[in-house]
């Protein structure tokens, strides 16, 4: 089934996506938590939060090439994640428009995917191509596109990320994610980056991550909450190796 290597290129896409984006502020007045503390010495704190953390739960939705991906993982420390990542790729030149949505997991270093069945269909694949996987989980070769999702199943090589642009920043107004108090932060010399938003508090944290407008945002929330991740049961995996996945 090598036509199924088309949808392996939407997978890469997705996950550099997510690592990419990073939003617009608004602005109003209050007393921070943070007084006295520079823009890059918050951001770097709430990098390092994020690295220490034991789980932390990533959402939103992100555009990007016309591609419109969107993410929910639960990411936990030493385990790995789990959660659904959809996409809805345009038709280029030399592919078709590619719509679904995928359950994700890593455990133990391993990456399993069950592909919806919309995702083959609207890659043109017929109904042979793909009825030995659909509402299975393949269980993906290290090396494939598709477990290149696994770059965001875990807190601290995220915040290894983050880390690598984690100065210049200036503050950018004040606002509210889900329901905190947040401090925004942006870089003028990068403001293609958008805005990180941290919690004003005496532990800041990342809460959103938005790119310039249009291009949508990511929250991160549910820091430190209990979870365990574990692989599918056996009789719900297929060797995606057969498949050049």
């Amino acid at each position: 089934m090598p036509s199924l290597n088309r949808l392996a290129g939407a997978g890469a896409l997705a996950a550099a996506a997510v690592m990419s984006v990073t939003a617009c502020a608004s602005s109003s007045s209050s007393t921070s938590a943070l007084a006295g503390q520079s823009p890059d010495q918050i951001v770097q704190k709430s990098v390092a939060d994020l690295k220490a953390a034991s789980s932390v739960r990533i959402s939103g939705k992100v555009v990007s090439s016309g591609q419109n991906i969107a993410v929910n993982l639960t990411d936990v420390a030493s385990q790995g994640c789990q959660g659904t990542i959809g996409l809805a790729a345009s038709a280029t030149s030399t592919s078709k428009a590619v719509t679904g949505t995928a359950d994700i997991i890593e455990a133990d270093s391993v990456v399993y995917m069950k592909l919806s069945q919309s995702f083959f269909t609207s890659a043109g694949l017929p109904a042979s191509d793909f009825s030995d996987v659909s509402g299975k989980y393949i269980k993906l070769a290290s090396g494939s596109n598709l477990a290149s999702f696994a770059q965001l199943c875990d807190p601290s090589t995220l915040s290894t990320a983050f880390s690598k642009q984690d100065s210049g920043f200036v503050k950018a107004g004040t606002g509210t994610i889900n329901g905190q108090p947040a401090l925004a932060f942006k870089q003028p010399k990068n403001p293609s980056n958008g805005t990180v938003y941290v919690s004003d508090s005496a532990t800041p944290q990342i809460l959103r991550i938005a790119g310039p407008a249009g291009q949508g945002s990511i929250d991160f929330s549910d820091y430190n909450a209990p979870a365990t991740i574990t692989a599918p049961p056996a009789s719900q995996i297929i060797d995606g190796s057969k498949f050049g996945l």
